[in-house]
């Protein structure tokens, strides 16, 4: 067994003892470079996609992944998030969507995308820009739990106190929803993998 940093993510502890399968697919899913952790994501979707997406567990969590997603995408759009966000990200050295945020990503993430039907744009025009933000803003219908609860102080001056409190609401349920969806994934490819 050998030890892992597992990073920041919710569903594992920081060191965690492994497996080296356990350990490869931990890196290769969380902590590898994000283009090797969509190109993991790609691989489990060509190779696990159909059973996954058929799976009526999985199907209901999509399901209210997608609409919690949606109900979250109206909020941003009546607080007119799109235009400010693209405003100041326009600016030298401005927006929050660098580079750094796509290390926010993981390949169960990237994988919902896909189950989902999200088409995976890979930008590499600015290397200073995060790698899935697109001409009309992130790419990803579901994204890493920082980018969904992050309000720079532009958002929050802009808000009421009403609009902010049902940001942050949508956006915990989806959050919640996101958490548990990939904790079952995760399972699922466990029990895919091991033939159980």
């Amino acid at each position: 067994m050998e030890k892992v940093h597992a990073g920041n993510h919710p569903l594992i502890r920081s060191e965690v003892p492994m497996t080296t399968r356990a350990a490869r697919q931990m890196q290769e899913y969380f902590t590898a470079p994000v283009a090797q952790r969509l190109a993991a994501a790609l691989r489990l979707h060509r190779g696990q996609g159909r059973s996954l997406a058929d799976d009526p567990v999985i199907k209901s969590r999509l399901a209210r992944v997608r609409e919690l997603a949606a109900g979250l995408q109206g909020q941003m759009e009546d607080m007119e998030m799109g235009s400010r966000c693209s405003r100041c990200a326009a600016r030298p050295g401005g927006g929050c969507c660098s580079a750094v945020m796509a290390d926010n990503t993981d390949a169960i993430l990237l994988l919902i995308n896909m189950l989902l039907g999200t088409e995976m744009e890979w930008q590499e025009e600015n290397p200073a820009d995060c790698s899935f933000l697109g001409r009309q803003g992130c790419t990803l219908a579901i994204k890493p739990i920082f980018c969904l609860n992050y309000n720079c102080s532009r958002i929050r001056n802009a808000a009421g106190k009403e609009e902010m409190a049902t940001l942050e609401y949508l956006a915990g349920r989806l959050l919640g929803a996101q958490t548990e969806l990939e904790g079952i994934l995760l399972d699922r490819l466990a029990r895919l993998e091991t033939g159980r």
